[in-house]
């Protein structure tokens, strides 16, 4: 799915096609966050649950940039 498309959905719909077609690459623990880095074709999605109730807080959509480097400075290359 392209980027302009998703982005045309609803909120809901967004989370339905994540969730079902996006794929987790990444999850990262905070205090009261829990962010998962999903992918979807060509551009990330991170969303934010909260860490006690798993309920999702909000979203960020991106295809790179300083988001995505967070999640690189984690990765072992050997």
């Amino acid at each position: 799915m392209k980027l302009i498309r998703f982005l045309a959905l609803s909120d809901e719909e967004q989370y339905d096609t994540l969730f079902l077609k996006g794929n987790i690459v990444a999850v990262k623990k905070e205090q009261s966050v829990i962010k998962k880095l999903y992918t979807l074709s060509s551009f990330f999605v991170e969303v934010h649950f909260h860490h006690e109730t798993n309920e999702i807080m909000y979203k960020k959509i991106f295809k790179d940039g300083e988001l995505l480097d967070n999640y690189l400075k984690n990765i072992e290359i050997k």
